[in-house]
Parts: structure tokens; sequence; C-alpha cells
């Protein structure tokens, strides 16, 4: 464990990414924040590494050689000290790691003070306040929220157009107004109108399943929950992968919601669905006509019949083509079988976060793994973890993809795994 110190001028930041530290991983660091360079004088020593701010002016030589020194930077990365500080909180956390496990330590000569942003009042906008409208420009639609300035949470800017972050927009800020693409797609409203049907059910089961997903990653890019725009109007299907889009609003807000008022939320999202499709009614498909001199034909019969075999021969070949592979993976130690059941299949110990979780093994990392599912076959990528991920004995880079071969072994730390393929 690494007893480190921040310091950072912006102190709601500093908030978010401690919490986010303790939370995920506390055997990593002892983490402390600091008011001022002054408060380090006396017990400088006892850290292994400190992390400052842009805006705070330091001169690393000040310190003794052994310990690191890392910057929490909003301008470009420069050299490997230098920490973006508006990546994800994942990201963040790897490379404060490996700064600490190699503990180097160079001097800075710029240390440019940036002036500290004009703090301001937070207001929570009441419901209905928000303004909105559709344009097209050069060809392309977009949808416009419009936020008071007072109002905006800068932070949660920088994160959105910093980052992509599955299931929400790339967003744009102009102007007073965060700026979505929407070119050829169809709000959520719209597409359950249009597939009021048992194939729509399972679909808007996944496109639900997904919003969830987005839900909980959001607390390790500092958004939170609260501000997704949860109204079937503003969340949009995108065909062409499969999912849904949700608008992140970047206010500012007092207090989180707590748990009945976020299912208010859900149940009136439920609400203007069902209404909408009432509204809509069932549509009926349109049956060809057939003339009344055609109709009792025995060559009529015939054909019909001739279909009919053909039809059958065609629902049988495509049973035969449509036979999957299931895959699964054994977990040595226990003999649990898990499939993976999802593209993306997640392996680690937080369970809010993963899609199977270890937790009875403190080696294994918060998100240690994926297992992704491609035209190919199955591939395993190490997600940065802290001891490793191999296959077949084989040590994995960070983000690296390795196939998997049916029967091959997967060992996340000393957690060993077999994959099969049934």
């Amino acid at each position: 464990m690494y007893k480190i110190a921040i310091l950072d001028e912006d102190k709601a930041y500093l908030e978010r990414l401690i919490f986010f530290l303790k939370e995920h991983h506390r055997e990593s660091f002892e983490i402390s924040a600091v008011n001022s360079l002054d408060d380090l004088d006396q017990e400088v020593t006892q850290y292994n590494a400190l992390f400052f701010s842009d805006d705070v002016a330091v001169d690393a030589a000040l310190f003794p050689a052994d310990i690191v020194v890392g910057y929490l930077t909003e301008k470009s990365e420069t050299d490997e000290q230098c920490i973006n500080k508006y990546q994800s909180m994942e990201q963040i956390y790897r490379r404060m790691m490996k700064l600490c496990e190699e503990g180097k330590n160079t001097d800075i000569n710029d240390s440019t003070v940036v002036e500290e942003p004009e703090k301001q009042e937070e207001q929570t906008p009441e419901s209905g306040e928000l303004k909105a409208e559709t344009v097209t420009v050069d060809g392309e639609t977009y949808r416009i929220y419009y936020i008071e300035e007072d109002q905006l949470d800068r932070l949660a800017i920088r994160m959105l157009t910093g980052n992509r972050i599955k299931g929400l927009f790339q967003t744009e800020y102009q102007s007073g107004g965060v700026r979505i693409r929407i070119t050829r797609m169809k709000s959520l409203y719209e597409y359950i109108q249009k597939n009021n049907t048992p194939r729509g059910k399972e679909q808007l089961l996944k496109f639900f399943a997904d919003m969830i997903t987005t839900a909980l990653s959001l607390e390790e890019y500092m958004l939170s929950a609260d501000r997704l725009m949860l109204d079937p109007r503003e969340i949009y299907v995108n065909h062409a992968e499969d999912r849904v889009l949700i608008p992140y609003i970047p206010v500012k807000c007092d207090e989180p919601q707590d748990s009945r008022q976020y299912l208010e939320q859900i149940r009136d999202l439920c609400n203007v669905l069902i209404e909408g499709i009432s509204e809509e009614g069932v549509s009926v498909p349109e049956v060809e006509e057939i003339g009344a001199e055609e109709s009792g034909s025995t060559e009529d019969f015939d054909n019909l019949q001739q279909k009919a075999k053909e039809s059958l021969k065609l629902k049988e070949t495509t049973k035969i083509i449509r036979k999957e592979v299931i895959p699964f993976i054994v977990r040595r130690r226990t003999r649990e079988r898990i499939v993976i059941n999802r593209n993306l299949f997640k392996l680690g110990k937080d369970a809010s976060y993963v899609d199977y979780c270890i937790k009875d093994n403190p080696a294994v990392s918060r998100n240690h793994a994926d297992i992704v599912r491609k035209p190919d076959g199955f591939y395993l990528v190490d997600k940065g973890s802290l001891n490793h991920t191999f296959v077949n004995g084989k040590k994995l880079a960070a983000d690296e993809y390795r196939k998997l071969e049916n029967g091959c072994l997967i060992q996340l730390a000393d957690e060993v795994f077999e994959f099969r393929l049934k």
C-alpha cells in the first residue's frame, strides 16, 4: 500500500477523486487531502507520493528525492508525471499506481500558476425549466439543451467532451447549449410505438439492461446517474450499433436522489412508453386480397402446397444455420460454471460493475479483465489489473487482446478458469 497526498484547489473534483479511490482501490492507497503546501512541511517524509493540480505552484526540488511527485493537469500530458484530470477514474488510478511503482521523480521547469476559476453558488433547475430544440446543420440533425451559466457543471462538461462513455452521447458545449447529434435516429418512444411485438419486448429488455449498465459506469467519470435524461422522447435508438444513447444534462445538484425518487423517474419513463403504445394502437399487417375468380382453383391449391413444402425446408435449414456455440468458463477452485452470455463480459471483484464477481479473492482487481466476442471468436483483454492476466501461463499486457481456444486456461491474478465451448 502506498501513502499519498493530493492537493487540488478544485475541492469538488478532489472530493470526488478521493471518494472513488477509497471506494474501489483502498487496498492500494492510503490517501490524505492537503489544503496547502504549508501542511506538508512537517509530514512530507511520511508519504510515498504527492500529487498536485495545475493551480498549485510547486517546485519538486523542495521534496526528498525518494518521494514521487505527479501532476493532475488540464493541459496535454507532456511526460509520465502528468496525468490528465478528465479521463476515467480507473485510468487516473492506473497512472498513479504506475508512478508509485516506478518510484521515478524528475524536476519540472514550469511552475505556472493557473488562475482559480470563479466559484459560483450551486443551483438546481426546477422541473420543466430545461429548454431544448432540434436543429439541422449541413444535413446533420442535433438536439440542443440550453443551460444557464450559473447552473452548469463544468467538471461534467470536461468529462463528457473528453471521453467516449458507452451509452452516452458524444457531447459538445457551445454558446450556453449542450449539443448531441441524432441524425437518422428515432427516439425510444417512437421505436416502441412501432415495435409493440414479442421481438420488440426482447429488444426493450436489452435497452433497459444497457441503460442500467451506463448508469452504473458513471461514477468512474465523476458523473451522477441523477443527471441522465430519463425521458423516452429524449433517449434515442442507434440502429447502426443496436443500442440506446441517453443525454446527460450537466447541471449542478445539491442533494443526490434517493431510491424512491429514482424509482419514480423510472416509473414515469415506463408510463410515457405505455401511453405512447396506447395512442399508436396495434398495427395489423396488410394481407393481399385474392380475386374471387382465382381463389378456388386446383392450380392455386397445388401452388400453395408447393410453397408450404419449400417454406418448411427453409425453416429446417435455418434451424441448422442458427445453431450457436455456447461459451462458458469453469472456475477451477469451486468448479462453478459461468456462461458467457454477453458480447462484452466483465470479470472482477466489484459486484456493481462486472458480470461475474470474484468477491472472495483480494488479489483480483475491481475490473480485472473482459471476455469479448468478435466475429472470429472470443478474446480475453486485460483491463490494467494490478496482479495481471494470463492465458495458458502467458502474461497479457494492459488492454492486450488474446484469442481464446477451447480448453485454454485463463488466470486472473492467482484465480484460474478453464474456457470451454459447448
